[in-house]
């Protein structure tokens, strides 16, 4: 974590120090004549701050292992977390404008899977049907790049913007879960329970190191002085999978955000 904290504030840096040469560079002018004569509009350049949440749906297809034999298969499941990071939005022109963010992304999520049922002998020693559930907890975070473009609707402050992502996976850890279902009288022997905790933070074993997604999404601008009020929502499409084949795990999301820009252009 202090990994991912060092890096987005060093990030952070770099945006900032490259924003502020795009100012140096765009307000010094050649013979005086010429600013006088070819006078170009300054542009907004905001940078800042951002936080949100995201809700994610995963598409999979993978089993995990406790170590001895492989348990059940995992289908699809869904996760949510919180996100934050910098953002910056350098304007070509007074509607066009480049985007690009940091953000570190938790897209933790639980998946849920049936398992043959057993026969079992009762209290009164007649034979019954043991029903029970499988549950894998998966703890997942990215540290993601978004270079998006947007376009202004009319110098009103909404805008539109899309365009490719690029994540390096961290963590990948997993937790795994049986449960009875029916007879809810049958407990486990060893929690006394209906349900027992088998795995406990083991790595996926084929979890990959990058992901590539498609995002796009509307915000707005509300400026106060030289200062931006940013909500932001997005949709981000996946093009890979965060387990490497056999195993598939796709994450489809819906995040909004909210940031705190400033504007060092205009």
């Amino acid at each position: 974590m202090h990994y991912v904290v060092d890096s987005i504030c060093r990030c952070a840096a770099v945006l900032a120090v490259a924003c502020v040469v795009v100012v140096a560079a765009h307000a010094q002018g050649g013979r005086r004549t010429d600013v006088l004569l070819y006078q170009r509009p300054i542009l907004p350049l905001f940078i800042g701050i951002e936080g949100g949440y995201g809700q994610w749906t995963n598409e999979a297809s993978f089993t995990v292992s406790d170590s001895k034999l492989p348990c059940a298969l995992f289908t699809n499941g869904e996760g949510a977390g919180p996100l934050g990071g910098v953002k910056g939005m350098l304007y070509f022109n007074r509607w066009f404008f480049f985007t690009p963010r940091i953000r570190y992304e938790t897209r933790s999520g639980e998946f849920f899977t049936g398992l043959p049922d057993e026969p079992v002998r009762d209290e009164t020693n007649a034979i019954v049907q043991l029903s029970q559930e499988a549950q894998v907890d998966a703890t997942m975070a990215t540290f993601t790049f978004d270079p998006l473009v947007g376009v202004e609707i009319a110098r009103t402050g909404l805008y539109l913007c899309g365009g490719p992502s690029a994540s390096l996976l961290l963590d990948g850890n997993y937790d795994y879960t049986e449960r009875i279902k029916s007879p809810s009288r049958f407990t486990y022997v060893a929690t006394g329970t209906t349900e027992q905790s088998l795995v406990t933070g083991r790595s996926f074993q084929n979890y990959a190191r990058v992901a590539f997604d498609i995002r796009g999404g509307a915000g707005f601008i509300l400026r106060v002085g030289k200062f931006g009020l940013n909500p932001e929502i997005f949709y981000s499409l996946p093009l890979t999978s965060a387990l490497t084949s056999p195993d598939k795990l796709k994450q489809t999301g819906i995040v909004g955000t909210f940031s705190i820009l400033y504007n060092l252009g205009e």
